[in-house]
């Protein structure tokens, strides 16, 4: 395949590698937890947040250039409902565009909704990529398993990530057969229609190869279950790590709610 996986850095050797996979789920879980609890425009309680996902963030080695790629990926949704908060929330208005007979304003308190909920979102969308940057994606399922998430949701997960790049693949080979054939020359309408008949064309295909797939599988004894290796229990560092992480997050939440009780 010739797309970046997300657990593309995983296989490296460093403290955060070497950590329990259900131990880094639920440190991490912990923590955006504890980023979703934090109340309403409050930035404070986010830096010792901001301070831990850094700190091992440093420890995994993980690059920062591939992170912010990451990130910019996922970002766009968010920024496209955070930039609505300035112009509709009420408060002290700060800006003024007249527009004909009426005005648009922005608001002083919308802009800082929207700075802490897209400080949210940058949170918590980091502690997940550090999670899968340091835990191959089977290991983080087999730690799913151990934490008694339903057996039918992991095995799900499971493949929803591994067919995804498959599809993405086909798409991608698709893709450059039609420029081979037209040169991305002709009229728009024309290949508009094209890229919409290839959509169609790349279902079919997927929906053929998961059919195969599923048949292959049950034909070699495949019961819903998948099997991999066994992990040993958690070590000292692993409880360490989550009570810590745990701690740290409760710690955040509760601070939080008693300073502005």
């Amino acid at each position: 395949m010739h797309h970046m996986m997300l657990d593309h850095f995983a296989n490296r050797s460093t403290p955060a590698h070497r950590l329990d996979p259900a131990a880094k789920t639920v440190a991490i879980l912990a923590v955006v937890l504890a980023t979703v609890l934090v109340g309403r425009d409050r930035f404070l309680p986010l830096v010792p947040v901001a301070a831990a996902l850094a700190a091992y963030h440093a420890v995994s080695r993980t690059p920062v250039r591939y992170a912010l790629r990451r990130l910019a990926v996922v970002s766009p949704l968010a920024v496209a409902v955070v930039v609505l908060f300035p112009f509709l929330e009420p408060g002290r208005v700060v800006i003024r565009w007249p527009v004909g007979g009426a005005e648009i304003v922005v608001t002083e308190e919308g802009l800082v909704r929207a700075g802490h909920l897209l400080a949210k979102f940058v949170l918590c969308s980091w502690a997940a990529l550090l999670l899968l940057a340091t835990t191959r994606f089977q290991d983080l399922m087999q730690g799913l398993a151990r934490l008694r998430v339903p057996r039918v949701l992991v095995t799900q997960l499971a493949f929803l990530y591994r067919y995804l790049w498959v599809v993405m693949d086909e798409g991608m080979h698709m893709r450059m057969a039609r420029a081979a054939r037209d040169g991305g020359l002709g009229p728009w309408r024309l290949r508009f229609r094209s890229r919409a008949g290839v959509v169609g064309v790349l279902f079919l295909r997927s929906w053929d190869r998961a059919e195969r797939i599923y048949r292959a599988m049950t034909a070699r004894g495949f019961d819903g279950t998948l099997h991999a290796p066994r992990r040993g229990r958690m070590r000292v560092a692993d409880w360490l790590f989550v009570t810590c992480t745990v701690a740290l997050a409760a710690a955040v939440v509760v601070g939080d709610h008693l300073a502005h009780a």
